[in-house]
């Protein structure tokens, strides 16, 4: 969210918006986030822009204070419901030819995040650096995943489509923080929306299958040819989440990091095949965290 600030403004009508300050330095974050606005919003829910000075100020429209995290939560009879709405959003932002405003996902990006997780897991988290060996062991394994997720089709992504981004609005859902979007693995989004720290209390594999269904259906793909990819994609992504918030925690920034890693790491050791570099990491992972 880089270093912008937001201010809940209360309207003497009862209403309320959301003010925006972007550093000037960050104008091209606001210049992104306008045309990602433009060119998202005849799919999805989008705030609305109330204004925008150019100099760095917006006013936008406030979606509320519940996101949709805090709706599952709380209501655990609306999960179904909520979440084929998000894959609906999700599905619908796929679907979009790219805008260009940010470059595609690639090797590099991906690789780049493995390798901060391995240090920020055993390094700084564990203190147990890996032996020159069992770090090859890593990167061999890192190396085929990203090769292999880099083959799955491509479709346009959020980029961090999860719960604390999509707010219920009415029937249907809305989104934020979409000024990262680019193009990617085409179940990148889903995998955010499944699996991540919101949901890993609750989220089951009925749920979570009902929406891979979903999700095929809305864009005409082979459910059982999804999950897999799926899986893979969710690889990926949980294992560099568990490098944020290992180096979090290591970095004293606050105990909900603490509280979140075990699922994380879970839900990496879950994914981890039989494939022999999913294995090979398997061990090592097994053998040197105690999360």
């Amino acid at each position: 969210m880089g270093r912008r600030r937001y201010f809940r403004i209360e309207l003497a009508d009862g209403r309320s918006a959301i003010g925006v300050v972007y550093p000037a330095d960050e104008d091209g974050a606001r210049r992104r986030w306008l045309a990602a606005h433009r060119h998202l919003g005849g799919a999805v829910r989008l705030p609305a822009i109330v204004a925008d000075d150019e100099t760095g100020r917006q006013i936008v429209e406030d979606l509320g204070s519940e996101d949709l995290a805090s709706r599952c939560a709380a209501h655990p009879s609306e999960r179904e419901d909520w979440v084929a709405r998000a894959v609906d959003a999700g599905a619908a932002i796929a679907e979009l030819s790219d805008p260009e405003i940010n470059a595609a996902f690639d090797a590099a990006l991906f690789r780049r995040e493995l390798a901060l997780a391995r240090e920020a897991v055993f390094d700084l988290l564990e203190r147990r650096p890996l032996s020159e060996s069992e770090a090859r062991v890593h990167d061999a394994w890192a190396d085929a995943l990203v090769a292999e997720i880099l083959r799955h089709p491509v479709a346009l992504c959020h980029r961090d489509f999860h719960a604390n981004n999509l707010f219920p609005s009415g029937t249907t859902v809305g989104v934020i923080d979409f000024q990262d979007a680019r193009v990617g693995p085409d179940t990148y989004d889903l995998a955010s929306l499944l699996w991540e720290r919101t949901t890993l209390d609750w989220m089951d594999e009925a749920l979570a299958r009902g929406a891979i269904a979903r999700w095929a259906s809305r864009r005409s793909l082979a459910a059982s040819d999804v999950a897999v990819r799926l899986d893979r994609v969710l690889l990926q992504r949980a294992w560099k989440v568990c490098g944020t918030f290992a180096r979090a925690v290591a970095e004293g920034r606050g105990d909900v990091y603490r509280r979140y890693l075990p699922g994380q790491l879970a839900l990496v050791r879950r994914l981890l095949t039989d494939r022999p570099e999913d294995r090979r990491f398997a061990e090592i992972l097994s053998a040197r965290t105690v999360c």
